[in-house]
């Protein structure tokens, strides 16, 4: 009777989210749908059918967004990853049109304002998604690449039309592009308003140790996530040094990328060696008063622990973080 009671649940919130993806679609739908209806002429009604399309695209985003974040399945955050970027790069090039084929260049900018700034908020939503250092490095590289063709054609655009015959339209657009070329280059330098105000990745200064040196170092000491061990990371060919990980799959480790040492926390049990993790699988250990840090905290302080051993020799776990205290 209980599995059935189960079953019927889980059908319950599949159904749930499923109505609620529906909504959010089609909040994203009406919101592009406005964009046509706006009047050619800037009055009040524009305005406030501008303001509306806008408002849509604010619900249907971000709370499908939630859904997406709740899923832990790897194939659909990869994927919901590339249609942010192929959404942006649309809506990049439907405001380029608007202004190239908008009777007047005011209402054009406008609406191509509106886009870009939609643009952006999907390249950030999917350079968030990031979790690896791997994955970190490719999205800025791809980003910092944009970047350049896309300020070189916004200035060309610029100087073409001050030179041969004087166009707003051309002005606006090769501006639209110097903005965006901006905008990539910040976040490919890792400056992403949908990052985290913790990052999963914590990087350790001045670490010239092996990952075994470092392990032997710390094999001593208890942490929350217990004792250390060495093992594999499928996103990565180094040696890798783990603690965890938890009864909710909540795990630490460190290694070294292009020459840095990194320290990632993870929930995603499909980078560890299944048999690896079940081995040492344990329950978080407070501190001693009682306190456990939040998963989004722990490469913080992992990271702490390494740099105050590297600096003094002495390996000291502590809770305390120098943005948490209590």
């Amino acid at each position: 009777m209980g599995s059935i009671i189960e079953k019927i649940k889980a059908w319950m919130k599949r159904s749930e989210d499923r109505t609620e993806q529906m909504t959010d679609i089609l909040c994203l739908l009406a919101s592009y749908g406005l964009i046509f209806m706006l009047p050619q002429r800037m009055r009040i009604l524009f305005w406030i059918i501008f303001g509306i399309s806008a408002f849509l695209f604010c619900i249907g985003f971000f709370r499908m967004g939630t859904v997406i974040e709740r899923c832990k399945a790897k194939k659909v955050k990869r994927f919901s990853g590339i249609l942010l970027i192929a959404s942006g790069i649309v809506l990049n090039c439907s405001g380029v049109f608007v202004i190239w084929k908008s009777q007047s260049i005011e209402r054009g900018i406008c609406i191509a304002t509106l886009l870009l700034i939609e643009a952006i908020v999907m390249y950030s939503a999917a350079a968030s998604r990031a979790d690896t250092m791997r994955l970190q490095w490719i999205i800025s590289l791809i980003f910092r690449i944009a970047a350049v063709p896309m300020a070189i054609g916004g200035i060309a655009a610029i100087i073409h039309s001050i030179i041969s015959s004087f166009s707003g339209a051309n002005i606006a657009i090769g501006v639209f592009m110097l903005i965006e070329s901006i905008v990539f280059w910040a976040i490919g330098s890792g400056n992403d308003p949908f990052n985290q105000s913790f990052s999963p990745i914590r990087a350790v200064p001045n670490m010239k140790k092996t990952v075994q040196e470092l392990c032997d170092a710390l094999a001593d000491t208890e942490t929350q996530l217990g004792f250390p061990w060495i093992g594999k990371i499928s996103t990565t060919k180094e040696e890798t040094i783990i603690y965890g990980p938890t009864e909710e799959n909540v795990f630490i480790y460190g290694h070294f990328h292009l020459g840095r040492f990194y320290i990632v926390s993870g929930d995603d049990m499909s980078l560890l060696d299944a048999e690896q993790a079940d081995a040492h699988r344990i329950a978080e250990i407070p501190d001693s008063k009682g306190r456990c840090l939040e998963a989004e905290l722990l490469p913080e302080a992992y990271s702490n622990m390494i740099t105050r051993y590297l600096e003094n020799g002495k390996v000291i776990w502590s809770s305390k973080l120098n943005r948490h205290r209590d």
